[in-house]
C-alpha cells in the first residue's frame, strides 16, 4: 500500500452513496414547483385569506330554553329557533314597521320574544292560546342578552322567518265516557243513602 494514494471504495458503499445523492437532488427538484404554487395567490372563491379570524359570531340552532336562561356567550350571536307562536301581534314604535311576537318553546312554558318586520309577521295565520295551536316558526336572526334599543330586555331581531307548521285549532267535543266515573260515584251515593234511610226506619 503506497502512502498518498487513494484506495478505491468497494463498490456496495460507492453505490449508495450515489443513490443518496440522487435522491437529494430529486427531492429538490419536485420541491421547487411546489413552492413556487404555494406562493401563487388563489383566485376566485377559492382564495384564502391567511390573516382571517376565526369567525365566533354565529351559533345558529339552539332553543329557545337555552336563550330564556343565556348568559354574556350568546349575546349579539346570531342564532336559530323554533317555537309556537303565542299571545298576541304587538306593534312596536310609532313607525308600525315591526312587531313584536312571543314564541314558545314546544313542550314547556320558556318563551323569548321576537322583534321582526311586518312582511315576516303576517306570515302568522294562528296564535297559540287555550284550544288552539298557534302557527310553528323557525326564526334566524340576532339575540340581545340586553338589548340597548328596546329599553334592555332580552330579544331577538329576526333577519329571516320561516313557516315550519300552520295553526291548528282543537275544538272541545263531548266525551261521555268522561262522565262515567262521576255518573257511577253519584249512583253509589244515592244507594248508600237510601240504605241508610231504611235501616234507620227499621231501628224505629
Amino acid at each position: 500500500m503506497r502512502w498518498g494514494t487513494r484506495q478505491p471504495l468497494p463498490l456496495p458503499i460507492a453505490f449508495v452513496r450515489f443513490v443518496a445523492v440522487l435522491a437529494v437532488l430529486l427531492a429538490a427538484v419536485f420541491a421547487l414547483p411546489a413552492a413556487a404554487h404555494a406562493d401563487e395567490p388563489a383566485e376566485g372563491d377559492n382564495a384564502v385569506n391567511t390573516q382571517q379570524l376565526p369567525d365566533s359570531s354565529f351559533i345558529y340552532d339552539t332553543s329557545i330554553v337555552d336563550l330564556s336562561g343565556a348568559d354574556a356567550y350568546y349575546d349579539n350571536q346570531t342564532v336559530q329557533v323554533t317555537g309556537e307562536v303565542i299571545g298576541d301581534s304587538i306593534r312596536a314604535g310609532v313607525s308600525g314597521r315591526h312587531r313584536w311576537i312571543t314564541l314558545s318553546s314546544q313542550g314547556d312554558s320558556a318563551t323569548i320574544s321576537v322583534y321582526m318586520s311586518n312582511e315576516s309577521a303576517s306570515k302568522i295565520d294562528t296564535f297559540g292560546e287555550y284550544g288552539t295551536t298557534g302557527t310553528i316558526l323557525q326564526v334566524r336572526g340576532t339575540f340581545h342578552l340586553v338589548c340597548a334599543d328596546h329599553e334592555g330586555q332580552s330579544d331577538l331581531h329576526a333577519e329571516a322567518v320561516t313557516v315550519i307548521a300552520p295553526g291548528e285549532r282543537h275544538p272541545d267535543e263531548f266525551d261521555f265516557n268522561a262522565f262515567v266515573p262521576g255518573i257511577v260515584v253519584v249512583v253509589v251515593g244515592l244507594v248508600m243513602l237510601g240504605v241508610f234511610y231504611w235501616l234507620r226506619e227499621r231501628q224505629r
